[in-house]
Formats: C-alpha cells, structure tokens, sequence
C-alpha cells in the first residue's frame, strides 16, 4: 500500500491537473468563438496591401505553440514537492497562453484585417492541438516525485 503522503500527492496533482484542463478547454472555446464571430464578418475585410501579415501570422502561430511546448518542460524541471502547489499551475498557464496568442494573432490577422478562411482555420486547429498537447499528464507527477527524492534534505 502506498504511504499517505504519496496518496495526498496524487489527490492533489489531480486536483491541480483538472482545474488547469478546465482552463485549457476555456481558452479553446474561446478561441472558436472568436473563430465564429470573426466568420460573420469576414467577407467584409478584404485589403490586398495586408497579405504579408497573413503570412506572418501563420508562421508565428505555430512557432508560439511548438516554444510553449518546450518552454512547459523546461518550466517542470525546476518543481519539487515543496513547491509544487505555487509553481505547478503558472507552468501550464504560461504555455496556454503562448498558444492563445498565437491562435488569436493569426485568427483575428486572417478574419477581422484580410480575409483568408484557410490560415485562420489553420491558426485555430494548431492552437487547439497544441494546447491539447500540453495537457497535464499522469507521469509529470512521477517525474515531480522522482526529482524530489534525489533532492537531499
């Protein structure tokens, strides 16, 4: 049998670990009702002389999500035990709101200034996957655990 401390840990990453996918699944609804109001209007947003910045934008976009990937695991390294209830939220905050920005930069570049369906779908969709992707996971518990118990005291 685990030892009550172990159990305690477990309660409370998961505790953390679903309020933070409660965000994550609010920054994507969000995102998709951006999406859909920024539909409503885009046929009226046509201006030729802003078709670099559509461009800009779908680069940058999945460049923030792939960074906030990388950004997340090396933000992980530095949690413990002792300070994973302050630490552990602001890790993934910080990497769904690279995403976010990315998302919005190139939805409302594509929709709300020049007209271009298919990067701001592409915008929204990377978005939407890459916060999906940086999802708390079961084993980053281990992995807290693991670096907690080589620590000397």
């Amino acid at each position: 049998m685990k030892n009550p401390s172990s159990l305690v840990d477990e309660m409370r990453y998961l505790i953390l670990a679903r309020k933070i996918k409660v965000i994550g699944f609010a920054i994507i609804i969000g995102l998709m009702v951006i999406y859909g109001t920024g539909m409503l209007v885009a046929s009226n947003n046509v201006n030729k002389d802003m078709a670099m910045l559509n461009l800009i934008s779908v680069i940058a976009a999945p460049v923030l999500c792939i960074l906030s990937v990388y950004l997340r695991k090396s933000r992980m390294k530095s949690i413990t035990n002792e300070n994973f209830k302050e630490k552990f939220p602001g890790v993934y905050i910080l990497a769904f709101a690279m995403c976010d920005l990315g998302g919005l930069f190139c939805i409302t570049t594509n929709l709300f200034i020049n007209y271009n369906f298919i990067y701001a779908t592409f915008g929204l969709l990377v978005s939407a996957l890459y916060i999906w992707i940086n999802f708390p996971k079961p084993n980053d518990l281990e992995i807290i655990n693991n670096k907690s118990k080589s620590v000397p005291v």
